[in-house]
């Protein structure tokens, strides 16, 4: 008897197809067991195609335009989270195209333009967004080895984003340069088109291409050029921010360092020396006083010697918590391991996404939200355990500490800290929101409280584009 040949896990690509097919005729579509998909990405699935049925919903002739709105959307989306690999687009659109009867070069176009137009890329960081406008082209359009340069600072030659093997070579960068030096390009196998920023040219977009779909790459790179031009004007805008951010930063970690010199070089010197005169005094009472009496004046000075240890370890502990090195110099996750050593309590620490690639102005900021929290923490709520999560996508990052304390006032505690000159957790809220990011804060009615910072995952696509007219002029 011949054994049972076994069914092979459906794959997202399969997953993709059957949905648009299923949105495009109407029918239900139920959920399959065994994608690869994180939960994340299945509920991108999800509201992908509940807004695509709406699209159809009870008008045959939009149910083809509402399957490849899905598409689209889902393609983006899944590219974003880097859950499917930008060489199993063209496979997608053909294969719903053929069980639609569409033809290949009309789905691929309509897909193309959803992509580009969704809040799946539009709220990918600027770098992110370039890359996937590219990749998707390269993938999805009948063309290959597509790149988009501009000029730096120096007037040389930069790639902002790149997809296929050849997208860096020569004949392509010499296109390139003559796009941007004013130069029309009259090849048949290499088209080029201007990215422009406001209505001056800025970077150029290059491909290869055949030439009996000339006309239609044409169509796809004007599409591609109008979807990177107000990227490149975001990233741009992010980029002077972020300069403004990184100075501001870094100023502002130069005067906690000094904070610390300062009080490791000047208070908790002259309390070291106030320790030993108070025990010098101790020692000359003793042998001055009647013996009924030294019972008491010891206590005295024992209680004395303890608020004087305890304000030696408080200063201790602030000069240890405004060092930055720690943030930058080691991986975050080891910092942040660090940190929650330091409590004395149980912890638990969770990484998800790759952290690898935040700033050094996001690593501190990070690093410094924990901190506080954990100073909170260990002074005032009673806690014993305590939960920190960092969490980066490629559009975000989020960060949550967690206790089971005894929880506070937030509206009241903020009022009183802010007119103490805004320390703590009221400071660090402050170094966020100049990041772009929010700091929320919630206690319990049991008690418990957590605090949870978001920060747009920025990097810039290159580190200073010059507009071409400031080249050429």
């Amino acid at each position: 008897m011949e054994s049972a040949v076994p069914a092979l896990a459906p794959t997202t690509c399969d997953e993709l197809v059957r949905r648009a097919v299923s949105v495009a005729t109407g029918t239900p579509s139920r959920a399959r067991a065994g994608l690869p998909l994180s939960r994340h990405s299945r509920e991108l699935l999800d509201g992908c195609e509940r807004r695509a049925r709406r699209l159809g919903c009870g008008y045959s002739q939009f149910a083809e335009a509402a399957a490849f709105d899905f598409l689209g959307a889902a393609l983006a989306g899944l590219f974003a989270e880097h859950e499917l690999p930008t060489t199993d687009a063209h496979a997608v659109v053909a294969q719903t195209a053929a069980a639609l009867g569409v033809a290949p070069e009309a789905a691929g176009f309509a897909v193309y333009r959803r992509s580009l137009t969704g809040t799946e890329s539009g709220s990918l960081p600027p770098g992110r967004a370039i890359e996937l406008i590219v990749s998707l082209l390269a993938q999805i359009a009948p063309l290959s080895d597509v790149s988009l340069w501009c000029l730096d600072e120096d007037g040389d030659l930069t790639c902002l984003a790149a997809a296929g093997e050849g997208a860096h070579g020569r004949r392509l960068r010499e296109a390139a340069r003559a796009a941007l030096d004013g130069a029309i390009s009259i090849s048949s196998s290499v088209q080029t088109v201007v990215v422009e920023r406001w209505d001056r040219p800025y970077a150029v977009l290059v491909a290869r291409t055949r030439p009996t779909v000339a006309a239609r790459c044409a169509d796809y790179l004007d599409e591609a050029a109008a979807a990177l031009s107000p990227v490149l004007e975001r990233d741009a805008l992010y980029a002077r921010g972020s300069e403004r951010e990184r100075d501001l930063t870094a100023e502002g970690e130069r005067r906690l360092v000094r904070l610390g010199f300062d009080l490791h070089d000047g208070p908790l010197q002259e309390l070291v020396a106030f320790a030993e005169d108070l025990r010098l005094a101790r020692n000359q009472m003793s042998g001055l006083l009647a013996e009924e009496l030294q019972a008491r004046v010891r206590g005295r000075f024992d209680d004395l010697e303890a608020r004087l240890i305890s304000l030696d370890r408080g200063l201790r502990d602030v000069v240890g918590s405004v060092s930055s090195t720690t943030a930058l110099e080691l991986p975050l996750e080891l910092a942040l391991q660090r940190e929650l050593d330091g409590t004395g309590i149980e912890t638990e620490l969770t990484i998800e996404g790759d952290v690898s690639s935040l700033t050094s102005s996001q690593k501190i900021v990070v690093y410094r939200v924990v901190q506080a929290s954990l100073a909170n923490v260990r002074k005032h709520s009673g806690a014993t355990h305590v939960a920190v999560s960092v969490r980066s996508t490629s559009r975000f990052i989020t960060l949550a500490v967690v206790d089971n304390g005894c929880g506070f006032d937030v509206e009241e505690t903020y009022e009183n800290v802010r007119a103490a000159g805004r320390y703590g957790l009221a400071g660090v809220t402050e170094r966020v929101q100049l990041l772009g990011g929010t700091v929320e804060i919630d206690c319990g009615t049991a008690g418990g409280t957590t605090v949870r910072a978001t920060l747009p995952h920025w990097r810039p696509a290159t580190t200073a584009a010059t507009p071409l007219y400031a080249v050429t002029m």
